[in-house]
């Protein structure tokens, strides 16, 4: 009959024991017959299917301390993060993974300073995927314009292009971004009202426009554009 695929049973399988200890053991373990040290490895794993469960993952990590020397061919498990060390040398890698649990379609991945996913958003239709301070981010495209009306003081944002400023109710101080990073960014800045109130485009910082701190649109429909540099911004 043939051999059963179990572990020997106490008091029932004395005449096989030996027979089903050895195929339940060859299953996954190497062995050649020999007296040789590699016997008894694993040669193969076969990783059962998982339930719903708790407690019947099919493979399950321990958080632990990561090896003082990498090691090829390691994996290894620490806090919240999953590593791998190459075989072609000894250099850990990070497995990067992502909660997809408010993802979108469209949505994309980017690393971040820490070495992990970071969720891009989709953007608007017409938009362009840019750079702002060292990380992607979605900005209007250079054939069309995002534009928005401020009535009191506003900080312009790298996903701006221009802004109409409406001094009607009160002084307006519009402020530019930081220039660093926004190398090549411009920013459009136009005055709509007529009134005697100020109108003024501020640095960020220690930047300068033109060399200046500041500048004040005095009158209506007047605009000034500006462009950085990455350390200034510039009049055009």
């Amino acid at each position: 009959m043939p051999t059963p695929q179990r572990l020997p049973i106490v008091n029932a399988d004395d005449a096989v024991w030996g027979d089903i200890l050895r195929q339940y053991l060859m299953k996954e373990h190497f062995n050649d017959d020999t007296d040789n040290a590699a016997n008894g490895g694993h040669q193969k794993i076969t990783v059962r299917a998982g339930t719903a469960t708790a407690g019947t993952a099919p493979l399950k990590f321990t958080s632990g301390t990561l090896l003082s020397s990498p090691e090829a061919g390691a994996v290894e498990f620490n806090t919240d993060t999953l590593y791998f060390t190459i075989t072609t040398g000894t250099v850990r890698k990070k497995i990067a993974m992502y909660d997809d649990a408010s993802g979108a379609t469209g949505d994309l991945y980017y690393r971040n300073s820490g070495g992990s996913l970071t969720r891009l958003g989709i953007g608007s239709t017409g938009q362009a995927l840019r750079v702002s301070g060292g990380v992607p981010a979605w900005g209007a495209a250079d054939d069309t314009f995002a534009t928005s009306t401020k009535t009191s003081n506003y900080t312009i944002g790298s996903s701006d292009t221009v802004i109409f400023a409406d001094a009607t109710s009160g002084n307006v101080t519009i402020t530019l971004p930081v220039a660093s990073g926004l190398a090549g960014y411009k920013f459009f800045v136009k005055r709509i009202d007529s009134s005697s109130n100020t109108c003024t485009v501020a640095r960020s910082g220690s930047d300068t426009i033109d060399g200046q701190t500041s500048l004040t649109i005095d009158q209506q429909y007047t605009a000034v554009m500006v462009v950085s540099d990455g350390s200034a911004w510039y009049i055009l």
